[in-house]
C-alpha cells in the first residue's frame, strides 16, 4: 500500500512541476464547493482561504477497476491530487474517509495539496493520509460511464522529505471535482 501512496504522491508532484512552468492566468472565478465548468475535467477548492482551480489541460485523471486518480495544477505552482482505491473492485456514489484511520473502510484514499515555489522549485506537500491528526472526506455525488463528480475537504499535514510530519498544516475546503471518463 505504501508503494501505491508513494507512486500517486510522485505523480502529483510531477504534474505540478511540469505544469507550473506554463503561462496564463488561473483566475477563473471563485474557489470550490459550487458548480464548476459546464464540461470537462476540473478540480476547485479553497486552500487556506485562497481560491484554487484547475481545468482543461491542467486537470487530468483516470478511473479503472475501482481506482480513481485525479490531479489538477495551477499555473502558480499549486496542485491537488486525489487518489481513491476500492478494496472491493468498484466505487459508487457515497462518502469516503480519506485519512489514516480508514483501515476497515471499503476504499483507501488520500488527498494531497502540493505547493511548488516556482522560483526555487522547492516542493511542499500536505497530505490527508500519511500523518496523524489529519482528516479528509470525499463524496462521490454522481457517477456513470461518462464522468465522476463529487466534493471533498481535508486538513493535510506537511510531509517532510524524511517522511516525518512535523511541518505545518493546510486546510482545504469547498472542494469539488469532475473526472470525465
Amino acid at each position: 500500500m505504501k508503494t501505491i501512496k508513494q507512486f500517486g504522491f510522485a505523480l502529483a508532484i510531477i504534474f505540478s512541476l511540469t505544469l507550473s512552468s506554463c503561462g496564463g492566468s488561473d483566475d477563473n472565478g471563485g474557489g470550490g464547493g459550487f458548480n464548476g465548468p459546464a464540461t470537462g475535467t476540473f478540480i476547485k477548492a479553497k486552500v487556506g482561504g485562497s481560491n484554487f482551480i484547475s481545468e482543461g489541460e491542467f486537470a487530468v485523471g483516470n478511473y479503472t477497476s475501482g481506482a480513481m486518480v485525479l490531479t489538477g495544477s495551477s499555473t502558480s505552482g499549486k496542485n491537488i491530487g486525489i487518489q481513491l482505491y476500492s478494496t472491493t473492485g468498484s466505487l459508487a456514489v457515497g462518502t469516503y474517509n480519506m485519512n489514516a484511520t480508514q483501515d476497515s473502510d471499503i476504499a483507501v484514499g488520500s488527498i494531497t495539496y502540493t505547493d511548488v515555489n516556482t522560483s526555487t522549485f522547492t516542493v511542499t506537500p500536505y497530505n490527508s493520509l500519511n500523518c496523524e491528526n489529519t482528516n479528509g472526506t470525499l463524496e462521490i455525488t454522481f457517477m456513470d460511464a461518462t464522468k465522476i463528480e463529487g466534493t471533498f475537504s481535508f486538513v493535510g499535514k506537511e510531509v517532510k522529505e524524511d517522511e516525518t510530519c512535523n511541518g505545518g498544516t493546510k486546510t482545504v475546503t469547498n472542494g469539488s471535482f469532475r473526472l470525465v471518463l
